[in-house]
């Protein structure tokens, strides 16, 4: 699934690099999966290393190595000019750590860029709905009906409560189960783009870029009026000088 996937799913994700980054700057694709992504950014003129905490699909090559950002990985600290996880995050067990490892390896001024499925969304229970409606397959493996309705009342509970504070870093219990392969069917971190900002403002970040973006109309002025009910978690966070010390404390 992976190796089949269109470059023009990884576009819009390098495209944050090339506006934010400067050219020619060592960066790090964290969760690389089959490193297609890797590539482009080298493609696009950085200085790309891929990693990922398997080495399954891992390619065998040059640029390219196992480490795990949910725990303390053998990277050095400050050692990038950025870190990007492209639908990474939603598949993390330990949010908050694979956050503080992130922050940890960039330099000061560096950037992290984050694009994953803001799963807290209603719009993610309004996409399942749709699914069943037109008989495709379902987003997260939901296949009831009443499944969905569930989600979409829990979801406007969640994203409200994000959105005036609340974190709570929720786990979601996967549905593997179900033997659909890929549509976020493993996802294990129940992701929020508020919770998400406020955690990288603890760790001495300023948001640069954060929601905004979808892919219709109707989801991208939702996510300008009402970032955390957005269906994408988009944010780029630059990385301040007293960052690595606050994930030391941590």
């Amino acid at each position: 699934m992976l190796a089949e996937q269109d470059e023009e799913v990884f576009a819009r994700y390098v495209s944050y690099f090339r506006r934010w980054v400067p050219g020619g700057g060592r960066v790090v694709d964290v969760g690389c999966g089959v490193g297609a992504s890797t590539r482009l950014l080298r493609e696009a003129g950085f200085t790309a290393i891929g990693t990922d905490a398997s080495p399954m699909f891992l390619p065998d090559e040059e640029g390219f190595l196992v480490a795990d950002f949910t725990d303390r990985t053998d990277l050095r600290d400050e050692s990038f000019a950025a870190a990007g996880a492209l639908n990474v995050l939603e598949h993390v067990s330990r949010p908050r750590m694979f956050l503080e490892e992130m922050v940890r390896v960039v330099e000061p001024g560096g950037l992290v860029v984050l694009s994953s499925p803001n799963l807290t969304s209603p719009l993610v229970a309004i996409r399942i709905l749709m699914d069943l409606a037109l008989r495709r397959t379902p987003y997260l493996g939901l296949r009831r009906w009443r499944d969905a309705l569930r989600l979409l009342a829990q979801n406007l509970v969640r994203s409200t409560a994000a959105a005036l504070g609340r974190d709570a870093f929720a786990p979601r219990e996967d549905t593997l189960a179900t033997g659909i392969v890929g549509h976020d069917v493993d996802a294990v971190y129940w992701s929020n783009a508020a919770e998400v900002r406020r955690h990288l403002e603890r760790l001495g970040c300023e948001v640069v870029h954060y929601q905004g973006e979808g892919r219709t109309l109707v989801s991208r002025v939702l996510a300008r009026v009402l970032p955390s009910f957005g269906g994408l978690l988009v944010i780029v966070a630059r990385v301040g000088r007293t960052s690595s010390s606050a994930v030391n404390r941590g």
